[in-house]
């Protein structure tokens, strides 16, 4: 019998060059940073939602919990990049609501760009017995590296329906506003999402989502859960307009 080791390289070779390329960078990158943020935490339980899927859920963490997030983004076919750290927390002063901040390099066509997105999360009412939660979630994006700071920002609100132990719903409703080449745009913006536990430590994921009179796209994959307190994701997503767009994203969560 193959050794793991072995079957991973072979798994590696038989892809595509660029889509190999592509995995080893997402794989090193998550590596890295599990490395740097393990010697931060505490053992703890993983949240099943949240990392790089853009469709949200209507859970924040238990007061005084918090989780942090990190993905890496490369596109298939194009020499785009997005790595991403966020952090979000729950205060036992303030049990209701979700506070964080994300921090993001991208990088296109050459260009690279840092944005900073402070964002809350507030949850409105959970109602165990229906398996119902609704939530109000707000992002503000601040380019760091650029005269005019403010790109823009979202509102949303998440629900989240729980009809079986291992399955859940999200379905979401918001509106933006974003600065597109110095033209101000709002749209209204919309989502769906679904999480079924397939076993203890699988969770499988997918989504669709979109804007009013812009992107549309969807996302899918498997979510890992390591040990406890660590969720890892490989997820395989693709632009519904345009050029139609292929990317690749590896991430992980850890909640402390």
């Amino acid at each position: 019998m193959q050794k793991p080791t072995r079957l991973f390289s072979s798994f590696v070779r038989d892809l595509p060059p660029s889509l190999g390329r592509t995995l080893r960078r997402n794989l090193l990158f998550i590596s890295l940073t599990l490395s740097a943020i393990t010697l931060l935490t505490t053992l703890s339980n993983a949240r099943a939602a949240g990392g790089s899927y853009t469709v949200d859920d209507a859970a924040i963490n238990a007061p005084g919990e918090c989780n942090i997030d990190a993905w890496y983004q490369n596109g298939r076919h194009s020499s785009s990049s997005n790595s991403v750290v966020s952090q979000d927390c729950t205060f036992k002063g303030l049990p209701s609501v979700q506070l964080g901040a994300a921090v993001q390099h991208s990088r296109e066509d050459g260009e690279a760009q840092t944005q900073l997105s402070p964002q809350f999360k507030a949850q409105l009412f959970a109602w165990d017995d229906l398996g119902l939660a609704l939530a109000l979630a707000g992002t503000a994006h601040v380019a760091v590296n650029r005269a005019h700071a403010f790109d823009g920002g979202e509102l949303n609100l998440p629900l989240t329906y729980q009809p079986l132990e291992t399955l859940r719903l999200n379905l979401n409703a918001g509106w933006a506003h974003a600065y597109d080449d110095g033209e101000q745009n709002h749209r209204w913006t919309w989502g769906t999402g679904v999480e079924y536990d397939l076993a203890r430590s699988l969770t499988l994921i997918a989504e669709r989502y979109g804007q009013q009179g812009g992107e549309q796209a969807w996302q899918a994959g498997p979510r890992l859960h390591i040990g406890e307190r660590i969720d890892v994701d490989l997820v395989l997503g693709r632009n519904l307009t345009g050029e139609r767009d292929q990317w690749l994203t590896t991430g992980a969560t850890l909640q402390f």
